[in-house]
Parts: structure tokens; sequence; C-alpha cells
């Protein structure tokens, strides 16, 4: 499928989402240290239902998802799936365990709406983490936090049930759940359709 692949440009709109993002993770970066990237950084488009990244694929580039949402997930043997996580708007996103291994992903990334996408490649990653300090605290902080977001999407799988799953997502996603199909939801509380549709049932409008 074709797709859309030129030179970052930022506009001022672009660059203030992107600031806001990653004062998350503690940082202030001048726009001197902002304008280090722009060399490196690409613009991508994606259509609904396009893979970023497949199974057995090594991950290299690492996103700013700017507009549309995606999902990770994996496809059993049965045909169920599993969504791991959801991608939504302006925040940065890859399969981490690959890109910082370089080993083939085990979880497919997926596009559930159109998307636009600012990429960095793995490459221009460890350059800007060798030359630039500011860079350098940037990767670790966001690795840190990935680490501990997987670890509680972990123990919520392995301790929570359903309906306290489904409060937990609705608190974060709620604003945008009217956009994500219904079995990818499911799919991602780790219940049958059937089930999420009893469920939203039982716990009402949240």
């Amino acid at each position: 499928m074709e797709r859309l692949d030129t030179q970052f440009i930022p506009s001022a709109h672009e660059i203030k989402k992107f600031y806001e993002h990653i004062q998350f993770f503690g940082l202030s970066p001048s726009l001197k240290d902002l304008s280090l990237m722009y060399p490196f950084i690409k613009q991508k488009t994606f259509k609904k239902g396009e893979l970023l990244l497949q199974v057995g694929e090594i991950s290299q580039e690492v996103y700013f998802n700017y507009k549309g949402m995606a999902r990770s997930f994996n496809k059993h043997p049965n045909g169920s799936e599993k969504t791991y996580f959801i991608i939504t708007e302006n925040t940065i996103f890859s399969d981490y365990a690959s890109l910082i291994s370089q080993t083939p992903a085990t979880e497919n990334i997926e596009a559930i709406e159109d998307m636009e996408v600012y990429c960095l490649g793995y490459k221009d990653l460890l350059h800007l983490y060798a030359n630039y300090h500011v860079w350098e605290i940037f990767g670790r902080s966001i690795s840190d936090m990935n680490f501990v977001f997987s670890q509680k999407r972990l123990r919520s799988m392995m301790n929570e049930d359903a309906s306290t799953r489904y409060t937990k997502f609705m608190k974060y996603h709620g604003s945008v759940a009217h956009r994500i199909p219904q079995q990818i939801i499911a799919s991602y509380l780790g219940i049958t359709p059937q089930s999420f549709s009893r469920l939203k049932k039982e716990v009402g409008d949240l």
C-alpha cells in the first residue's frame, strides 16, 4: 500500500503537542534542543487496518502519534486476538522490546483509524542519545515509563476482574472509546465480545 513518507517540517501546533507530551516525562527541552531532531524525523500516514509493524519484523522506528489510533495485538491459532495496548493521539510509541534489543517483534501494531505519525529511525535515535545529553535522558525516561506501564498492565490482567479492568479502561480511554471497535476493547479486557456486551449492561455508563 502506498504510504506518505516525507521530511518533517513541524508546525507550531505540532511542536506544542509534542512538547506537552514529553513534559509528562519530566523534561523541558529548549526549542534548540527540539530542533536537533528535525533533520531525522519523517512524516508517515497509515490507513485503517494497515500494520505499522508485524510479528517477526525488527522494529526500526519510534513514533509520535499526531492523528488517529492504533493498537498492539497478537492473533492466536484459534483465530482469537489479544490486544495489549491502545495507542491514542499525541503519544510516543514503538515495540520497545524489539527496538531496544533489535530482535524480532512478538506483537503486531495496527492502525485502527487512519493515522498521521512522525517517526525517528533507530540509528538516528542512537545518534541523538550519544551526542546530546537531553535526548539521552529522554530515551531513558521513555524506557523507564514503558517498563512501569507494562508491569502495571501485566498485573492488571493477572489480578483484576474484567469489571475493574473496564473501569480503568474508561478512566483513561473513555473520551475515545466510541472510536474503538467493540471487539478490540473486549480483546483488550481479555474477554469475549459477548461477555463485554453483558459487562457494559451490568456496569452501565462510566
